[in-house]
């Protein structure tokens, strides 16, 4: 019983968890990339992040739940400053095509370095 109990907890771990967006949802944040690209209003990591959601890189669940809140927030001070439009489309966007389109979760392992 311990072993099982114990690979259960590892299944639940939300950093041994990938998070797969669609492609709808991908390219929702590649618009979101192409607003801000040349914000001085945006931070260059989150900038980073939002590149590689829309890239498709997977990510754990772990980074997304914890990026999310950094990307509104850069987001809407982008928007804020710049009265930008665009980025609040694609904010919008985001949060639609994840509710229609979504995403995958996928237990994967990391590598070692």
């Amino acid at each position: 019983m311990q072993a099982s109990h114990a690979q259960k907890i590892a299944e639940s771990d939300p950093r041994r968890v990938g998070v797969q967006l669609s492609p709808e949802v991908r390219a929702a944040f590649a618009d979101l990339a192409a607003a801000v690209h040349f914000s001085n209003h945006f931070d260059a990591d989150v900038l980073l992040t939002v590149e590689d959601l829309a890239a498709g890189k997977q990510l754990s669940v772990f980074d997304v739940f914890t990026a999310f809140p950094l990307i509104a927030e850069e987001t809407f001070k982008h928007i804020q400053a710049t009265s930008d439009n665009r980025a609040g489309t694609a904010w919008e966007k985001i949060g639609m095509q994840l509710l229609e389109k979504g995403f995958t979760l996928k237990s994967f392992r990391f590598r070692a370095k």
